[in-house]
């Protein structure tokens, strides 16, 4: 894969993920988690075969290398899944484009700064 290729499809996946933030963060917290050790709280999304995940921090004094995650499936397989922190993490785990991206941004919100 070429440099450019490889690129575009990062910025590709980072904005997806954006628009996954923006409405799992308006999503209720289904609960509480223990992941890798960490509590975390919960968020979850669901429309037709799409299905989101939100794991962050629950604690306002976590440590700054405690992740957050996105993880993203459409019907059984995932197809997205970003980790960050807060020091200086941010990593695409998985990406595998498809249809699921239109899906995903069928349901973004109407904020111009999320567009693709």
């Amino acid at each position: 894969m070429l440099t450019s290729e490889r690129e575009a499809r990062l910025h590709r996946a980072k904005a997806l993920g954006r628009i996954a933030y923006v409405i799992l963060r308006a999503s209720k917290i289904e609960g509480m988690l223990t992941f890798d050790g960490e509590d975390k709280h919960l968020r979850q999304f669901k429309d037709g075969a799409l299905y989101m995940d939100l794991l962050i921090p629950f604690r306002p004094h976590a440590p700054p290398t405690e992740y957050s995650s996105i993880e993203i499936r459409y019907g059984r397989p995932k197809v997205l899944e970003i980790r960050w922190d807060t020091a200086s993490l941010f990593k695409i785990v998985v990406f595998k484009p498809g249809d699921w991206e239109r899906t995903l941004r069928g349901i973004a919100p109407s904020d111009r700064s999320l567009s693709i």
